[in-house]
């Protein structure tokens, strides 16, 4: 039986640019943590939603919003009109269909959509064409075959710099100093106090299936308790996994000054080519 045509995503890209970063640090100045958990709440729905637009035209929908960003309807109305005249979501949209988006969420979400295509069609060629091999009586692989996939593996191998480098997209500049951080630190975790390329690119490919605020969410949790310092990437990953993007954003609203002052750890900023090496 096929399987439905899945709507949205599961995880939503993060916006990259300084000026959106500004946008969210407005809603944070003028309403605190709940203009942060708006921003987000409504971004996660809003990509979960068909054709990427969240419809707020009932009141029902605007309540069950309120109740879980944590304000009331009055102030819920506040800060959607201060997101609509910075720019966060497209006032049009919303005033002509009562619908959540904007072109900037759109283009991000075709890029993941098409992505997805992508590799669908990959996967039914790959199987296609395994399904056509099982069917013959005797399989005969030639040297010149053997050679071919040495060659493609050894190109891989050579491009995974540049696959880490497009896995990186998707997150802003706070969450890549997040990831350079963490990954300064597990690098001790090894013997040889580096990290190859290919562990490397496998942390990014577990993160790739996950919201990125649960990927900060989990990196930060790690490398803001040295307590967690000698644990290796397993531990991170099973943060991220056991984290909903709801509960990311709930937990990363800013701490009050005695807490923040409470951590000893120096995050300063990491050179990410300061990661490769030969290591595992």
């Amino acid at each position: 039986m096929a399987r439905p045509k899945k709507e949205g995503m599961d995880y939503f890209p993060h916006d990259t640019d300084a000026v959106n970063d500004e946008k969210i640090e407005a809603l944070r100045f003028l309403y605190g943590n709940d203009g942060y958990a708006f921003y987000f709440i409504l971004l996660e729905r809003i990509y979960r939603a068909k054709e990427f637009e969240l419809d707020v035209s009932d009141a029902e929908t605007i309540q069950i919003l309120c109740r879980k960003i944590g304000v009331n309807e009055e102030k819920f109305h506040q800060i959607l009109e201060t997101s609509l005249k910075r720019g966060c979501f497209d006032r049009i949209a919303y005033e002509e269909n009562r619908v959540l988006t904007s072109t900037g969420i759109k283009n991000r979400a075709s890029i993941v959509v098409e992505k997805r295509v992508k590799m669908r069609d990959k996967y039914q060629k790959s199987k296609d064409v395994s399904d056509a091999e099982t069917s013959k009586e005797t399989k005969v692989e030639t040297s010149q075959s053997k050679e071919k996939k040495r060659k493609e593996k050894e190109s891989n191998k050579n491009n995974i710099p540049e696959q880490i480098k497009n896995l990186r997209i998707r997150y802003s500049e706070t969450q890549i100093k997040a990831i350079d951080d963490y990954l300064e630190i597990i690098r001790y975790t090894r013997v040889s106090a580096k990290i190859s390329d290919s562990v490397i690119l496998k942390m990014y490919q577990e993160w790739d299936k996950h919201p990125t605020i649960c990927v900060e969410y989990g990196l930060k949790t790690h490398t803001d308790n040295p307590a967690h310092h000698s644990k290796k990437e397993n531990y991170t990953f099973g943060i991220i996994k056991n984290t909903t993007a709801d509960e990311a954003a709930e937990k990363m609203k800013p701490a009050s000054p005695q807490r923040r002052t409470g951590s000893g750890f120096n995050k300063n900023v990491v050179n990410f080519t300061a990661f490769v090496g030969n290591g595992g």
